[in-house]
């Protein structure tokens, strides 16, 4: 699984939870409301970002916005992942399909 795939998956999840908390505001509970509003709107925001930062297409080791930062690890062959991914995954480091190559 790739750090993008790991990413949009927890995003899912987190969507997953917010419709949960909307089922529950149903019975009049506006806190819960807002709650969901904003766990969506963040779930939105990760995605755009995650998308953002998704690899490039001329070589998939590199993130398409961070390749200028990337290149210096070009001639040695070393490719880190896109240190926005790597802050991003931090909230879901004890899943157990986070890799801890992506910890920054």
């Amino acid at each position: 699984m790739t750090l993008t795939e790991f990413l949009l998956a927890r995003v899912a999840e987190d969507e997953a939870v917010a419709e949960r908390v909307y089922l529950w505001s149903g019975a009049g509970l506006d806190d819960f409301d807002e709650l969901g509003d904003r766990v969506l709107a963040e779930c939105e925001a990760k995605r755009r970002i995650v998308e953002e930062h998704a690899p490039a297409e001329h070589n998939p080791a590199l993130c398409g916005t961070c390749v200028v930062w990337a290149d210096q690890y070009e001639a040695s062959g070393i490719y880190l992942p896109c240190l926005t991914l790597q802050l991003l995954a931090l909230p879901y480091a004890d899943h157990p399909d986070y890799d801890k190559e992506w910890k920054s």
